[in-house]
């Protein structure tokens, strides 16, 4: 019996050095593979799998991180504790400057220009609610992305009255189910599924012509995508000789190597005018199979602009008409001088 009862309790102290040790091996594993991704975003970058997915999901590895680097603390695992710090202090101080720009009070004087971009999601029939908040938001341009033809026309229908100065003007590129709406008139120039689904329309606005470009990046194949966006960049929007708006659905988080690629180029609208993460996707209308609504988890639509642009405010609204984007409102002050220089 006393044999027995020595060979339990040791049994019983293999099960917990053998959980313990797996545990403290679990948050190791956890603080270096985050770590060592961080430092492979530079170099091979998004090549590589676990590269992308640190990209899409930065914000939320921080509730793993700080009850991990709390518990290895308290331990006196330093070794371990300075692990975990590093990676947290690099997501911080990475998105900090979106809770800076909280504060920020832009008040600069010049015409307003609000730009919306809104993914309507091809399976979303309820275009009435599509419109309500569109109206709500009264943008001067819209960018729409998976709308086909039958209810952009509903669409055009309900927006009839958005403009108290005449009807919304309509440029739609059926091959890609996209449209841009404007109060103002407008050229299409280009559409081109080569290029990132780029749809592309010059505006005649009173303080001079701007180039629009509305985008729905392809969803699979970074590599695909990326190519794409450099064709665009080089072949558009380097050329351009207006001031250049370019929005829409890039399936790309903030921290990719594309995103980095078009930031050369042009400035983003919510890192200089927004506050907090702005999460776009997926909407709380989305659902699991059918039962659990998901909260907004990434952030992929964007709107940048040139540098004849000053953004004033930019944020995510938290209506989505039915769709599973979250629709993105930029609103800017134009430096006519500027636009009128760049026409020359």
């Amino acid at each position: 019996m006393e044999l027995d009862h020595l060979s339990i309790k040791r049994m019983i102290e293999i099960i917990r050095f053998s959980i313990s040790s797996l545990f403290w091996m679990s948050l190791w594993f956890f603080g270096l593979v985050v770590l060592i991704s961080f430092c492979l975003r530079w170099w091979p970058g998004d090549q590589l799998r676990n590269v992308r997915l640190l990209n899409y999901i930065m914000p939320w590895l921080l509730i793993g991180l700080v009850p991990a680097l709390i518990i290895a603390g308290l331990s006196g695992r330093n070794r371990l504790a300075a692990t975990l710090f590093a990676p947290i202090i690099l997501i911080i101080l990475n998105y900090l400057p979106l809770f800076l720009n909280c504060t920020k009070d832009v008040n600069f004087n010049g015409r307003p220009l609000k730009v919306m971009s809104y993914n309507v999601w091809r399976e979303n029939r309820n275009i009435s609610a599509v419109a309500e908040v569109i109206k709500k938001e009264h943008p001067d341009i819209l960018l729409l992305q998976e709308i086909n033809k039958g209810r952009i026309q509903i669409l055009i229908e309900e927006l009839k009255t958005l403009y108290s100065d005449g009807k919304p003007h309509l440029a739609y590129a059926p091959q890609m189910l996209q449209a841009v709406v404007s109060r103002y008139p407008m050229t299409p120039l280009e559409a081109s599924l080569h290029k990132g689904r780029a749809q592309e329309v010059r505006l005649a606005t009173p303080f001079g012509p701007i180039t629009v470009i509305n985008i729905h990046a392809y969803k699979f194949g970074w590599l695909r995508r990326h190519q794409q966006m450099t064709a665009l960049l080089g072949e558009d929007v380097a050329t351009a000789k207006n001031p250049v708006i370019l929005g829409g659905d890039f399936n790309t988080s903030d921290q990719s190597q594309t995103y980095r690629l078009v930031d050369r180029y042009l400035k983003n609208a919510h890192w200089d005018a927004g506050c907090g993460f702005g999460f776009t996707f997926p909407s709380s209308s989305s659902r699991l199979k059918r039962k659990f609504s998901i909260p907004p988890l990434i952030r992929i639509d964007h709107i940048f602009y040139s540098s004849q642009f000053i953004p004033r405010n930019a944020r995510t609204l938290n209506k989505s008409g039915g769709s599973d984007h979250l629709p993105v409102v930029a609103e800017f002050i134009i430096n006519g001088s500027s636009i009128s220089k760049s026409k020359m």
